[in-house]
């Protein structure tokens, strides 16, 4: 059902009819600007309750966006169809926000160009923008912080020319400032913040995301300065569980079989006591939002993989603790360096 005025209606009228291969349960209404809507929003309920023989009839909303009363613009046609929504006693609201999620979650052959295109700026601007710039502040030994780093990569995400790549800057932008970490305090989650602290030389990681044409991607990295051999064998262990984690992310498969392949690789690695330090959850479905709260791929999730969704996955293991040997292996390093 949509409504509006008679150029858009003679405009969609097209796309409705058997005939033409066109949208066949769809309804065009005539919008009526005479009595401020009040016509308009009892026609629009009078084609749903169509067929519910007296029962209430259920109106589809996405509840974040539902304002309810006085929280629109006085006088919008969208707040004033809210409010009969909310006090007409006949209508039953039902959030539907999950169910689109799904919907849109599989993106069609022109999405996921798009999505790729996202992805290829992503990764050139990490390979051709970050690593040169943290190699020169870690080769000549120069201090700088987080943030100043994250700044100049994210004026390199919306300005891509700065390394040669020949994308129009209206088409690009971050998603996000760029997380740059180091020196023992890391926070994982996607709201973590560049701090304005010096860059360390042992453990850095990066993290960024690109919009091309509104679709996103997203790209995080670690990079390992003279680690002790702890750390190494740590690092490892991820790879192999990123790895187990990407084998069970096959159409089918519920979304939270890819926890489930981390906790069981960690188990069969003999390292149960891991399992506590996962995050609670693993990556999630991204495409014209950055992060889909609803496909989550945590341990409940039970929606299958459908072909054509795109998800970023990102495993990590937190509260982890040197061993005192470890420890003193590094300051040892850093003392003589």
């Amino acid at each position: 059902m949509i409504l509006a005025a008679k150029k858009k209606i003679e405009f969609l009228s097209g796309a409705k009819g058997k005939e033409t291969g066109g949208i066949t349960e769809l309804t065009l209404l005539l919008r009526d600007k005479s009595d401020e809507n009040k016509g308009n929003y009892q026609q629009m309920l009078n084609v749903a309750q169509e067929g519910v023989n007296g029962e209430n009839v259920k109106v589809g909303i996405l509840l974040k966006e539902h304002k309810g009363h006085g929280d629109l613009k006085e006088g919008s046609i969208v707040g004033g169809w809210e409010k009969k929504l909310v006090d007409d006693s006949s209508v039953e609201l039902v959030d539907v926000t999950a169910g689109i999620s799904i919907v849109m979650a599989a993106k069609d052959e022109t999405e996921l160009d798009l999505m790729k295109k996202s992805s290829v700026l992503s990764n050139k601007v990490l390979k051709h923008g970050f690593i040169p710039k943290i190699e020169s502040v870690i080769d000549d030994g120069l201090k700088t912080t987080h943030e100043k780093l994250a700044q100049e990569v994210d004026e390199i995400i919306e300005d891509p020319s700065k390394i040669n790549l020949k994308v129009q800057k209206e088409m690009v932008q971050s998603c996000y400032f760029p997380i740059v970490q180091s020196g023992g305090k890391y926070d994982f989650k996607v709201s973590a913040q560049s701090s304005s602290s010096n860059v360390k030389y042992d453990i850095i990681t990066v993290a960024l995301g690109a919009r091309y044409q509104l679709y996103c991607s997203n790209i995080a990295r670690t990079l390992l300065v003279d680690p002790p051999k702890q750390v190494s064998v740590m690092y490892e262990l991820l790879l192999g569980m990123y790895d187990a984690c990407l084998k069970a992310m096959v159409p089918g498969n519920p979304l939270k079989a890819v926890y489930g392949a981390a906790v069981k690789y960690l188990k069969a690695e003999g390292k149960d006591d891991l399992v506590e330090s996962l995050p609670k959850s693993l990556g999630f479905s991204m495409g014209l939002d950055f992060r889909d709260a609803f496909l989550q791929l945590n341990a409940k999730t039970t929606v299958p993989f459908r072909q054509g969704m795109v998800f970023n996955l990102a495993v990590s293991l937190s509260g982890l603790k040197l061993s005192e040997s470890a420890r003193s292996a590094v300051n040892t390093k850093s003392a003589v360096s």
